[in-house]
């Protein structure tokens, strides 16, 4: 029986509505309108400016152009990621949860902050990236390996930064989206801004939902055939795994003088899905049905002032998440069993003061304070009606200094130091150099290189959890080292820019959760892990016999290998590549568009990655198989007047691939989605 989630809430009715309101924008208006992609598109060759940022000098930051965002509009933030960098996404299905690995870290050693504030959770130390919608953000940038320490210490892979912008020339704008795909998916998305030149609003909602009862072949339940011997397959649905999202965004800034900004945000969102079973559980569809329910509240209030030589930003704001987890039996006759239901609650409230002088214009100086204050209070009640869990919370403040300097026009440098307090202890420094260097006046050619240390604590789950929470965990210490080179240029109407990033980290101390002899599960720190390899990225864009091209690849190589001592006489993990983690992953989105119409492909590929530690392949459950996986997107824009009306037809898995990325976890073959879109 499938479980569904209910249509009755207020922002369900309200998007009842979408489609009368969308025939409402169509109907001619008069007013002072600007189209809103004015506001967020930028042209991909901006981010390889020829003028040499001294502050970002040896660090390595990719940063997500604006064709990539608005192919992704509809999408939620891992599959923007997972389709422009080098970041792999673990997912375990389709609406299901999604978490990173940067630089084959784990998925707490990623961070992501929005407008300053962290997003990852206390308790779990993580993001579930499944859960970011692209709407409610116009720029993405990644901070690779050390670069991430000028922003937060903790982030041994990487950091993902999520900022919000405005036009304060906008005086009306806005942007509807209306969408209809496979397995009952409906998307909605309304955008208003209003203002003027010294007030501007900006208000977002979304709408998402999805029955997600897609089929698949089964292959952990099997018959044999009496005749042939061969193993026969079911086909089932995925049944239990319909999902519901919805979520409301308001900006407001203020600028009354050309030295002073106020901005204030608010991000309500709301996550309701049910989590399908693995597809070795063979009980009735009525049993073990799970259901998660998370509300996020995110209030940010930020002050920017603008001196004739300096820059004071000031930002508070909190992440408060409230979540709920049920696990119930279906019993005819009878009330549902509840099996398990858990309830958990975790806040972190923030606040950062960052100073910018520029002393001259070869020497600046940034120095920042973060005080952060988490809390988590998390109740597990079995089905005995036994209740376990934590009520815990910690203190973190952090010191930060950086020194910028540039060495005639061709060498820039910059040195940097944090120093945390996390729970009335002083961790070491954690230091940071970086050094670029551009022999050639046009500056289109550079080399860099990076060195830093870094530190990532225990999160609260890994100290309390109960049962198997571990006080005595030791602190995650990362050294890492950054080498890069790379090349911007133009030619005629051609861009064209390439970059190869190597890498190499030890990180000591590696907090991995193995099982018990008790039953249950127990974090350690391993002795070491190495990780190293490389990035590549190049894209190409321009025109050519009045068609607009653009073509964006990434390439990486990575390689995270255990370095424990061995557990016991057996232990056949030291020496091999960390579990689901691939050694090889690409990426590659090419476009082109003329007269409105645009074509746009998307092509993705993972190596094999191995499920154990020991990373054997003695059995088909060892190794999940090398994938591609290619999307297309097919539309055609309209302009009315200062209006443009926008129609896409997007397949995903065009081939009709089999693939998953988490063990028993299916993902769905080919599928279709149709978004009109109306800038206003």
């Amino acid at each position: 029986m499938q479980h569904k989630l209910s249509h009755t809430n207020p922002i369900f009715q309200y998007f009842q509505l979408f489609p009368l309101f969308l025939l409402f924008l169509f109907l001619p208006q008069k007013s002072h309108s600007q189209h809103l992609s004015d506001t967020l598109k930028i042209k991909t060759i901006e981010v390889f400016a020829k003028k040499v940022i001294k502050e970002e000098a040896g660090k390595t930051t990719t940063r997500i152009d604006s064709i990539a965002m608005m192919n992704a509009v509809n999408s939620n933030l891992s599959d923007l990621i997972s389709q422009n960098t080098p970041i792999f996404i673990k997912e375990y299905g389709r609406g299901a949860m999604a978490t990173a690995s940067f630089r084959g870290t784990a998925p707490s050693h990623t961070q992501v902050t929005w407008n300053g504030i962290s997003l990852n959770s206390p308790m779990l130390g993580m993001v579930d990236f499944s859960t970011i919608p692209v709407y409610f953000t116009d720029n993405v940038s990644l901070l690779h390996g050390a670069g991430s320490i000028a922003t937060k210490s903790g982030a041994l892979g990487g950091l993902v930064k999520l900022d919000n912008a405005t036009d304060w020339g906008n005086k009306f704008s806005g942007r509807a989206l209306t969408g209809f795909g496979s397995y009952g998916t409906r998307d909605e998305f309304l955008q208003i801004n209003v203002g003027n030149k010294k007030i501007q609003s900006q208000t977002r909602a979304f709408y998402n939902y999805s029955v997600n009862d897609y089929l698949f072949v089964n292959k952990f339940i099997a018959n044999i055939d009496p005749v042939s011997g061969n193993y026969l397959y079911p086909t089932q649905h995925n049944q239990n795994s319909a999902y519901e999202n919805y979520g409301l965004l308001h900006e407001f800034y203020f600028r009354p003088n050309e030295k002073n900004i106020l901005i204030i945000r608010y991000w309500y969102q709301h996550d309701g899905r049910s989590l399908p079973r693995l597809l070795s559980n063979e009980t009735d569809n009525n049993a073990n049905i799970n259901r998660q329910l998370e509300d996020s509240h995110r209030p940010v209030a930020e002050w920017r002032h603008y001196g004739k030589k300096t820059v004071l930003n000031v930002v508070a704001g909190a992440n408060d998440q409230h979540l709920i987890y049920r696990l119930t039996t279906k019993v005819s006759g009878d009330v549902d069993q509840l099996v398990i239901n858990s309830r958990s609650e975790s806040s972190t409230w923030l606040f950062k003061l960052n100073y910018n002088i520029q002393l001259s214009s070869d020497l600046s100086i940034i120095a920042s304070y973060n005080s952060e204050f988490s809390k988590v209070n998390s109740i597990n009640s079995s089905q005995n009606g036994e209740q376990n869990g934590y009520d815990r919370h910690r203190q973190e403040q952090s010191a930060y200094i950086q020194i910028s300097k540039s060495f005639g026009e061709k060498v820039t440098a910059n040195l940097q130091a944090r120093e945390d307090l996390i729970g009335g202890s002083v961790t070491p420094v954690i230091p940071s150099a970086g050094i670029e260097y551009h022999p050639f006046d046009n500056k289109g050619y550079f080399v860099k290189g990076n060195l830093a240390r870094n530190y990532n604590q225990p999160t609260l789950n890994d100290l309390y959890y109960i049962p198997g929470g571990n006080p005595d965990l030791k602190p995650e210490e990362g050294l890492m080292a950054d080498f890069g080179t790379g090349y911007a240029g133009t030619i005629g109407k051609t861009n064209f820019q390439a970059t190869i990033n190597s890498y190499s980290s030890r990180i000591n101390n590696w907090i991995i959760w193995l099982p018990t002899p008790q039953g249950y599960w127990e974090p350690y720190n391993m002795k070491r892990v190495n990780s190293s390899g490389f990035e590549v990225n190049a894209s190409i864009n321009g025109t050519f016999h009045h068609i607009d091209y653009h073509i964006n690849g990434n390439y990486a190589y990575t390689r995270s290998i255990n370095r424990d001592d061995p557990r016991n006489w057996a232990d056949e993990s030291i020496g091999k590549q960390l579990p689901y983690i691939p050694v090889h992953s690409a990426n590659v989105v090419a476009g082109i568009s003329r007269s409105g119409y645009h074509l746009t492909w998307l092509w993705t590929w993972y190596s094999e990655r191995f499920t154990t530690t020991s990373n054997d392949k003695t059995s088909p459950l060892d190794v999940l198989y090398p994938y591609l996986m290619n999307n297309l997107f097919v539309g055609k824009e309209i302009k009315l007047d200062k209006r443009k009306l926008g129609v896409e037809l997007k397949v995903f898995n065009l081939f009709n691939e089999e693939y998953r990325t988490v063990l028993q976890h299916p993902m769905p073959r080919r599928n279709y989605s149709l978004l009109i879109r109306y800038d206003f």
